[in-house]
């Protein structure tokens, strides 16, 4: 049998780099992140970082690199100068196939994307979520469509030939015409690489706590649905290959960060909040940035909470997050790189999403199907209940 990606799942360690600073606080948005005046905490957050690095990297050249937050394009010139000099120390960037910095476009310039490009990144994922100024301010976002697609071009012009667009769609009130424009706008842009997602109304934002008062209603099931196949259409026949169910790649193929995660490769983060998983354990960091910051420059852990998984939840983790992805999982794979009977585990499980005609079973490996893909969240839930894990 020809061995995929998926079957390879669990080698080699990726790194995740939390800069948790933002302009403003969107209200959808559930991540760590913080609004910061005093643009000192920049410097002792790299000071810490630097720290972290030197007491939690020790695995040699990572899968990918992923600098995410927050807004790293936050950070001024100097400062991300430093950021790519201080993971130039512990890491060797040169040896990584992928390392994407995330980026806003009311902060990014032409000349830090060239900073960028310089310390180490390869790959530029752009927030763009949608181009219309009323649903930008819905979601707090704080540029414009025309600041959007000047950041793409400057982006260009400092040397990403692999360049990524974020979009939203079910926006309270969105229209389908309009969803279908941000669409048209986003490929016009000429990306390597699209990332649509769902608003989701997440507990603990603002935009949560909204819906609890009634002062906004998430748009009608089918809203969503139509606009969801529609984003598959249109990106299937502009070229997009949709290797998971919000992630189209392009020319610049699929992000194999986010892809790692999804074959439950191992992980390390730092920075405040940020999670790691390793051989089974799953740690998550000090939030507060005071907090971290303490603890990485007295060279503590800064981790603030620790699980072990054991090897059946590990088994229902991997389906669970493997079945998001086109190609499926593959359980026979997934119980031998654990040493645990997956396939059986699972059996009454999958026999009940064949019945319902959410999957569709090809030997060991299952995957959803198109009717699979709108209940994705349900039909992967389903692993992790515990009367599938047993």
């Amino acid at each position: 049998m020809q061995s995929s990606a998926a079957d390879r799942a669990g080698t080699g360690t990726s790194l995740y780099v939390h800069v948790p600073f933002c302009v403003v606080k969107c209200g959808y948005c559930d991540f760590n992140s913080y609004v910061v005046e005093d643009r000192s905490v920049h410097d002792r957050f790299l000071d810490a970082l630097d720290a972290e690095l030197r007491r939690e990297w020790h695995f040699g050249a990572p899968v990918s690199v992923f600098v995410g937050g927050g807004t790293p394009s936050l950070l001024e010139p100097a400062r991300l100068a430093r950021l790519f000099e201080v993971l130039g120390r512990h890491v060797d960037l040169a040896a990584c196939d992928e390392v994407t910095m995330e980026a806003n476009p009311e902060s990014l310039t032409e000349a830090k994307a060239a900073i960028a490009r310089a310390g180490g990144a390869s790959r530029l994922s752009i927030g763009v979520q949608t181009f219309h100024a009323h649903h930008l301010r819905f979601l707090d976002r704080a540029h414009s469509a025309e600041r959007a697609e000047a950041a793409v071009a400057e982006a260009r012009r400092a040397g990403f030939t692999n360049l990524s667009v974020d979009l939203m769609f079910g926006i309270p009130g969105e229209t389908a015409n309009e969803w279908s424009s941000d669409l048209e706008r986003a490929l016009a842009l000429q990306p390597d690489h699209l990332s649509c997602y769902n608003l989701t109304f997440e507990p603990g934002t603002r935009l949560h706590r909204d819906l609890q008062r009634g002062q906004v209603s998430p748009n009608e099931q089918e809203v969503d649905r139509d606009q969801f196949l529609a984003t598959r259409a249109r990106l299937a026949a502009a070229g997009f290959h949709a290797y998971e169910i919000s992630n189209f790649a392009g020319r610049g193929g699929p992000c194999r960060h986010n892809d790692h995660y999804w074959l439950q490769g191992d992980y390390v983060g730092v920075g405040p909040g940020a999670a790691s998983h390793r051989a089974g354990v799953r740690t998550t960091n000090l939030k507060a940035v005071e907090a971290w910051a303490d603890a990485a420059l007295a060279g503590q852990p800064c981790a603030a909470s620790a699980e072990t998984l054991w090897p059946m939840q590990r088994a229902a983790e991997a389906v669970w997050l493997g079945i998001r992805r086109t190609d499926g999982v593959d359980l026979g794979a997934i119980g031998a790189r654990l040493a645990v009977p997956a396939v059986q585990q699972f059996t009454a499980t999958v026999a009940r999403h064949e019945r319902a005609g959410w999957v569709a079973r090809a030997g060991d490996r299952i995957r959803l199907t198109d009717a699979g893909l709108l209940l994705a969240d349900r039909v992967g839930g389903d692993y992790l209940a515990p009367g599938a894990v047993g």
